[in-house]
């Protein structure tokens, strides 16, 4: 490993895991442009995972402060406007980011690590009914449940 991959990845890694993307990351002096680091995910398994890790962490990361932004903005309007193209780019990145990279063992036999649930898709679907309350203009404090594992509850 060289030395500017051996300082860069910590950094592009926990950046990735605050939610910040890969394009704004690699404008920073000091870190490579993205095509290097496409590079080094294409030849080592082990980053490309440790990269998919951080930025489905990310992803998680900038969905909550979405919700949060949203049920703290005093303009209705605005505020739904950017929880939706919010909403909008982790669909998105979601999409893209749908299939864990392969992993290789030693004896060069793939695994592919599929995961059988949505968690993007129930993500998407609980940022709606927040966003629905916030462009209602509702002033009162809504539990959004998912009623899949929690029985009837209330929305």
């Amino acid at each position: 490993m060289s030395d500017a991959m051996t300082d860069a990845i910590p950094e592009i890694l926990r950046r990735l895991g605050e939610g910040e993307s890969l394009n704004a990351i690699c404008k920073t002096d000091g870190i490579p442009d993205r095509e290097t680091v496409r590079r080094w995910e294409g030849r080592d398994q082990e980053l490309a995972e440790r990269i998919y890790e951080a930025r489905e962490a990310g992803f998680f990361d900038r969905a909550e402060r979405a919700v949060e932004a949203a049920k703290a903005a005093t303009d209705p309007q605005l505020g739904r406007l950017a929880f939706d193209a919010e909403r909008w780019y982790l669909g998105k990145l979601s999409n893209a980011f749908a299939e864990r990279p392969a992993k290789v063992d030693s004896q060069t036999n793939i695994q592919v690590n599929v995961d059988a649930s949505n968690p993007f898709g129930r993500l998407a679907e609980f940022m709606d009914r927040a966003a629905a309350t916030v462009a209602s203009g509702a002033g009162s404090t809504y539990r959004v449940v998912d009623e899949s594992e929690a029985g009837s509850g209330s929305t």
